[in-house]
């Protein structure tokens, strides 16, 4: 068996002073052919592009979208059929998860004007509201028409009571013309099976009921789960596993959280779909392996489950919060890595980069980065046929704060080239 490769990536600085950290997403927003960023934080509200100079060079320049009260996640998808990505956004998500009220929570899509301008305004349009929206995704979930998925953290009642209350999932059809103020129809996928979803992956599952439809792996308090729309116009569920038992937080001391927090599933050892690695639980420091069964790809049984590892707790006033997950062939041996992003403070703190054997076993682990991590996105940033990743800090005013928060790419030194695909649907 050939030896694994030893990761190694040059960092960049997109932006040294983004004052704001949460959410990071990469598309090409003004279809030049190079993949771009959009940053948002839930500070200073701003929701910023930073325009992509090409072959991992310095000088990304920053335009500033618009800004809203505190904007959480982001999605991107051609609305209105003219070749650019808009952006779907949830926002006005209240103080915080235990602290959001029935009013707080909205979705906005974002009309890209880059095809008349690169400095154009971006006008917003209305889509829903729902209490605590925390991710967003859009697809085809249901038909062959675009629709947007929103998935809360919390319960509708909001609140402390909401943190423990199920979740209210909804799906929203993209109308006939988007360009209405009269917001998107929607309907509900689910509002008794889960709670404190956090982590979503999307995209065509083979061997699901429908896997010419995107269906859904969740990160929630009750583990890992396939969720997906059947044959007979209803929504389905599978646990894949149930994560770790509840256990209190150091942070969050009137909680305990359980099941799982983050995830991304990729290919090992030639098998597709073959292992997903979640973060367990909310917020938490434990990472498991999840192994698919022998055979076919398979969504409709439990997987197996194996704990990697506990971060330790890097002082008396923080957890060990490992907060992203994303999965992708970084070597180009045809086999994902993954990728960890831990929030800090030191030592948990930057991206630990994880190769796995057929069994799940580590056949790599190194840390790559070393600065605070919100949340990971990956594209071939410069062009060379090779996976690189971008990061931003968290930083957060009144939860987690760092000195020196800032925006960074990390450029592929180590793999082959080849036809560099980023995963399909993930929460990164």
């Amino acid at each position: 068996m050939e030896r694994a490769a030893s990761p190694r990536f040059t960092s960049t600085v997109v932006d040294a002073d983004p004052r704001d950290g949460y959410w990071i997403t990469a598309v090409d927003i003004d279809g030049d052919g190079r993949t771009d960023l959009v940053a948002s934080g839930l500070t200073r509200g701003e929701v910023v592009w930073y325009k992509n100079p090409g072959g991992g060079s310095p000088g990304w320049d920053k335009r500033v979208i618009t800004t809203l009260p505190k904007p959480v996640a982001v999605d991107a998808a051609d609305l209105t059929g003219n070749g650019r990505p808009d952006l779907v956004i949830c926002h006005d998500y209240g103080n915080c998860m235990f602290n959001c009220g029935p009013r707080d929570g909205k979705i906005s899509w974002l009309e890209n004007p880059t095809a008349g301008g690169l400095d154009g305004a971006w006008r917003q349009y209305p889509i829903a509201d729902l209490v605590a929206t925390h991710r967003i995704r859009v697809g085809r979930f249901t038909g062959d028409h675009l629709q947007l998925a929103a998935l809360p953290v919390v319960g509708p009642e909001g609140g402390a009571a909401g943190v423990n209350a199920p979740i209210r999932t909804m799906i929203y059809d993209r109308p006939e013309d988007p360009r209405t103020d009269g917001g998107w129809a929607g309907k509900e996928i689910d509002g008794a099976r889960f709670r404190i979803i956090h982590g979503v992956v999307a995209g065509h599952l083979p061997n699901t009921p429908r896997p010419d439809r995107d269906s859904f792996l969740l990160a929630s308090a009750e583990g890992i789960t396939w969720l997906g729309y059947g044959d007979d116009g209803r929504w389905r569920h599978q646990r894949l596993g149930t994560g770790v038992p509840a256990k209190r937080s150091h942070e969050f001391p009137d909680h305990e959280f359980s099941g799982s927090g983050n995830l991304a599933v990729g290919r090992v050892a030639g098998r597709e779909y073959a292992l997903i690695l979640a973060v367990e639980p909310f917020h938490g420091d434990t990472l498991a392996v999840y192994v698919r069964p022998e055979g076919e790809v398979s969504f409709a049984t439990e997987w197996q489950r194996r704990e990697l590892e506990v971060y330790p707790r890097p002082d008396d006033t923080h957890d060990a919060v490992a907060h992203h997950v994303v999965a992708a062939d970084f070597d180009g041996d045809g086999d994902d890595e993954f990728l960890v992003a831990l929030r800090g403070p030191e030592p948990v703190q930057g991206v630990m980069y994880y190769k796995f054997g057929p069994g799940g076993e580590v056949v790599v682990r190194e840390r790559v980065t070393t600065g605070s991590v919100a949340r990971l996105a990956v594209a071939d940033f410069t062009g060379d046929g090779r996976l690189d990743f971008a990061t931003t800090s968290y930083d957060t005013v009144g939860y987690y704060e760092v000195d020196d928060p800032r925006i960074e790419i990390h450029v592929n030194d180590f793999g082959k080239p080849g036809p560099a695909a980023a995963p399909p649907g993930g929460d990164g």
